[in-house]
């Protein structure tokens, strides 16, 4: 009789996606749990009825997990992960000093990403999936939560109090259900971390904005596309590798969560390069063009769209099982699972390099590029100087005089006014550099950008194997020296992918240049570092 009525229920429940309930689809179901008997011999799901959302309701939900009590979702319960001893009833914590010791089917002795691997999670959450039925309207994680006996937490998107870390004695006892439901908040909370992180810096993007606007004062119909701000804002990964280094000698633990997160997402959309247009979408708003004199009123809005991608990201993973599993078997969110620290102003890094480099250009000042040249190296190590440089030593930023000197590619980098060269912008330099960005960023980004011929071109987002590549963060235009120029002089003499200044080898108006007995003496700008300026043929002036 119980039988009778079960199959005659089954029969009435509504399904997820197109798959009917048939005679076979129940006989296959049975068959299936026998089976996962079979496949999980310490790990037994109890068999679940299935309700029809809109005909029960009312109904309360069966936990298939032997609870002592009922579980609960503690608000602050995020607060204390980790090693915290002061943890709620139920909830696993992990000791760092027992953590290489963690055996995966017995919860007591804490977390290990490894378990994820080790338990063969992702063809258990494949098999349950399979022989699980859903409500019409519920996606993977609404389902699974619902069906295993919490109900009441909604990790569905990014709702700040909604998903919290699931306690229950009974649950800590069954290690397969654990990790899975463990893994749904730590994904959710992930993402929620970055959404916070977006909303903190937009009130000190608003700040930069107004800041680097007035010291560099660009052209007020300098455009900027909305797509690119969007991109160098939501990021996180766009700052990598080249700013980790910056920062690991003064924050090694912060800058390694920001490593371990673009890491997790380089991961997963390499894997599922649908994640990336859910977080990118190239839609007509992205081609918005906005005027840098009004993007302090504009951010607001733009900040607000980043964020409601980081929830159509958060809703999509929660919804689909593969995409799900795309980040649960990555092994990241069983232990500690990543989330983004407090210090947003690293967040802004990639933004605040954008909007630089588009006022830079607003304003006609350009990159240059010395290759193979060491300005402390020409200052100190005896070379005769065609004009004296102040460059004994690099400043915390690695700026000296008018120049900052790339690790990566051992040459130095400055900035040239092509209105006004003899302007020298060796305090801008140290100014930015301490305050919005980095050289890595601003310059070694540009060169590369600049020498794969994509400069000018919208901030292009890639997905391969070594990881993700966001090219043109930097917009700055990049003119490099001519290295191979001695003479005779000519206006070819100063670069070698850009048209010469007007005033590039002009008199420079001294009396020395009029004087018979005196060479004459020719400007070049304030950051030239060409060849020029260890000749003693030619008298130069900056």
């Amino acid at each position: 009789m119980l039988l009778s009525s079960l199959c005659v229920f089954v029969v009435r429940s509504y399904v997820i996606g197109a798959r009917p309930i048939t005679d076979q689809s129940v006989s296959g179901f049975w068959a299936k749990v026998t089976q996962r008997l079979e496949l999980h011999p310490r790990e037994v799901l109890t068999p679940l009825k299935h309700y029809s959302r809109a005909e029960n309701e009312s109904l309360v939900i069966p936990n298939p997990v032997p609870l002592t009590g009922q579980q609960t979702q503690e608000l602050n319960s995020t607060e204390i992960l980790g090693n915290d001893t002061h943890q709620a009833s139920g909830l696993i914590t992990n000791n760092p000093e027992t953590l290489s010791r963690v055996d995966c089917f017995d919860l007591s002795t804490g977390r290990d990403n490894k378990c994820w691997k080790e338990l063969k999670l992702t063809e258990w959450v494949q098999e349950w999936w399979e022989t699980h039925y859903c409500y019409a309207d519920e996606g993977f994680a609404e389902c699974f939560l619902r069906q295993e006996g919490f109900p009441s937490l909604d990790c569905t998107g990014i709702k700040p109090g909604a998903c919290v870390a699931p306690m229950s004695d009974g649950l800590n006892r069954k290690p397969y259900l654990f990790y899975v439901v463990y893994n749904i908040y730590a994904i959710n909370q992930f993402f929620l971390s970055w959404w916070q992180a977006v909303e903190a810096a937009s009130n000190i993007a608003v700040n930069n904005v107004d800041e680097i606007v007035q010291l560099l004062d660009p052209l007020d119909e300098t455009n900027l596309i909305v797509g690119d701000i969007m991109i160098a804002l939501t990021a996180l990964f766009a700052v990598l590798p080249p700013i980790i280094d910056h920062f690991a000698d003064k924050f090694d633990q912060f800058a390694g969560r920001w490593r371990e997160a673009a890491d997790v997402m380089q991961g997963a959309m390499f894997v599922e390069p649908q994640i990336a247009r859910y977080l990118f979408p190239q839609d007509s708003g992205h081609s918005q063009v906005v005027q840098m004199a009004f993007l302090h009123s504009d951010l607001g809005d733009i900040i607000q769209r980043i964020q409601n991608n980081l929830n159509m990201t958060v809703s999509s993973i929660m919804s689909n099982t593969s995409l799900f599993l795309t980040f649960a078997s990555l092994g990241n969110f069983s232990a500690n699972p990543p989330s983004l620290p407090t210090q947003t102003n690293y967040l802004l890094y990639g933004f605040n390099t954008y909007l630089i480099s588009q006022a830079l250009n607003g304003n006609d000042i350009h990159g240059t590029f010395a290759p193979g040249t060491n300005p402390q190296a020409l200052a100190t190590n005896g070379t005769t100087l065609n004009y004296p440089i102040a460059c004994n030593e690099y400043n915390e930023q690695n700026v000296c005089d008018s120049w900052w000197y790339s690790e990566r590619h051992k040459s130095a980098f400055g900035l040239d006014h092509f209105n006004h060269m003899e302007r020298g912008y060796g305090d801008v330099l140290t100014h930015l550099l301490t305050n919005y960005t980095t050289g890595e960023l601003l310059f070694d980004n540009a060169l590369a950008c600049n020498s794969a011929g994509d400069y000018g071109k919208p901030i292009n987002v890639t997905v391969t194997r070594s990881g993700v590549d966001t090219a043109c963060l930097s917009q700055l235009k990049i003119a490099t020296w001519n290295m191979d120029c001695t003479g005779p002089l000519d206006h070819e003499c100063e670069f070698l992918n850009q048209k010469a200044q007007n005033m590039f080898l002009g008199n420079c108006g001294s009396q020395s240049a009029h004087n018979m007995m005196d060479s004459p003496v020719y400007c070049v700008p304030n950051g030239y570092l060409g060849p020029l300026i260890t000749q003693d043929k030619y008298r130069l002036k900056r």
